[in-house]
């Protein structure tokens, strides 16, 4: 991929969205799968992200959100049409982004949308106490060698978790504005996630044509875990399928006609 992360090559765009505290690493692999396959590509790197994790006190959802929409101009400018995906906080925003712009499609990965109420109730507590929240175990990847690769961060400020949950609070009032396509896959064993916010967002979102996909062997990190060929099937499917400029079927020229032999 480009250092600018943006590809140009065919008139059907994807802007793919990592999660929090997360890089562009999470979609590196199926970016290239994308761009081999003609599609001009994008991923942003949020703010406060890729950088260090105190970078994460100087931004909020607001920021993180208008980045994306500002990824999201850009690729317009170029494409006919643009789908969005996201995974985990990226997934959230995605939605966002679906509620107040014509995206042609959505891939929801490891999506977030509602967090336990002692969760959310419990950072607004613990950020007076302490700043940081560490992992335990890194990121939540079945597949450990490519832990390393993702290059998240291993703490993380209780701010910007706040941050997150507020994103979440304010998404999910919108989800019956999305009405876009769009294709849901969560693992049953995300540690992140809980497995019901795609029952979640499946039955509140206004979209007619939705499709939920259980996957059975991955963790959280959908993209780069021991089912991620699977992920990248569907998810090419899912964009070709909905895709009006691949859909169009090409033209075919005229016969000559043929002279009259006298």
């Amino acid at each position: 991929m480009p250092s600018n992360n943006f590809h140009k090559k065919g008139p059907v765009g994807c802007l793919l969205l990592h999660g929090f505290t997360g890089t562009p690493n999470e979609w590196l692999d199926l970016g290239e799968v994308l761009i081999k396959q003609n599609f001009t590509v994008s991923i942003p790197t949020l703010p406060g992200h890729a950088t260090h994790s105190a970078d994460l006190f100087n931004y909020t959802w607001r920021d993180w959100f208008n980045c994306v929409k500002e990824a999201y101009e850009e690729l317009n400018e170029v494409c006919e049409e643009v789908f969005v995906c996201g995974i985990s906080m990226g997934a959230t925003l995605a939605l966002n982004l679906a509620a107040h712009q014509p995206v042609q499609g959505i891939v929801a990965l490891s999506t977030a949308i509602k967090f336990p109420t002692w969760q959310t109730s419990a950072i607004k507590i613990l950020k007076r106490i302490k700043k940081y929240r560490y992992k335990r175990n890194g990121e939540d990847v079945r597949d450990t060698s490519m832990k390393p690769k993702l290059a998240s961060y291993q703490k993380y400020p209780l701010y910007a978790a706040e941050q997150f949950f507020q994103l979440l609070d304010h998404v999910r009032g919108d989800l019956p504005e999305v009405t876009q396509p769009i294709l849901i896959m969560h693992a049953k064993n995300d540690h992140s996630v809980a497995f019901s916010n795609s029952t979640i967002i499946f039955d509140e979102i206004g979209s007619t044509e939705k499709w939920k996909i259980d996957l059975e062997e991955s963790y959280h990190i959908v993209t780069v875990d021991v089912e991620q060929e699977l992920v990248k099937q569907e998810m090419l499917n899912f964009i070709k399928t909905h895709s009006k400029i691949l859909q169009r079927k090409p033209v075919k020229a005229a016969k000559p006609a043929k002279k009259k032999v006298r």
